[in-house]
């Protein structure tokens, strides 16, 4: 968990799913496409192809600010800039780097848990706007929300428990 190139290496696989599922799935969809969806699953707002494409790779690639901007924003701060328990023991220079090693590698990886809903999204809608009726998957998208909570969860109680103890 303190080494960024995994969540790095995953996101990076993450994009080229979603960029082959785009290409896949770009000529069969209508030229107008259902968008956004009410909670029940019908759709409730259309918008053209290019456009949800579009909208589609700015959303998903703003994830990649939180996954890699904002680690290297923190780690470019002066230590009195940085909020961390116990924060003189942790950013003391002999331990800094390896602290921004752990602080990007959990950004990383909440950066592919939230790339991962995003693309999830993007799959029912698209399966979705093939569909006779057009209707969202609100079941299968409440079990992803739920899966990136749990290990959201999980990712702030390891970041905790990394820095609120100072090893004896």
């Amino acid at each position: 968990m303190e080494d960024p190139r995994l969540p790095r290496l995953l996101y990076a696989l993450l994009v080229l799913v979603c960029l082959l599922m785009m290409a896949y799935y770009y000529p069969q969809m209508p030229s107008r496409m259902a968008a956004h969806f009410a909670a029940d699953g019908h759709p409730n707002g259309w918008q053209p192809r290019k456009c949800f494409f579009l909208l589609v790779v700015l959303i998903t690639g703003s994830s990649a600010v939180v996954a890699f901007f904002a680690p290297w924003q923190i780690a470019s701060k002066s230590n009195d800039r940085i909020n961390l328990p116990n924060k003189q023991f942790w950013l003391a220079p002999e331990r800094r780097e390896q602290t921004m090693r752990s602080i990007a590698a959990m950004m990383g990886w909440f950066g592919c848990g939230l790339l991962f809903v995003l693309i999830s999204a993007t799959y029912l809608a698209l399966r979705a706007n093939l569909a006779v009726d057009q209707r969202f998957n609100s079941e299968a998208m409440l079990t992803v929300l739920g899966l990136f909570l749990t290990g959201l969860v999980f990712l702030i109680v390891g970041f905790i428990r990394r820095f609120q103890r100072v090893p004896g």
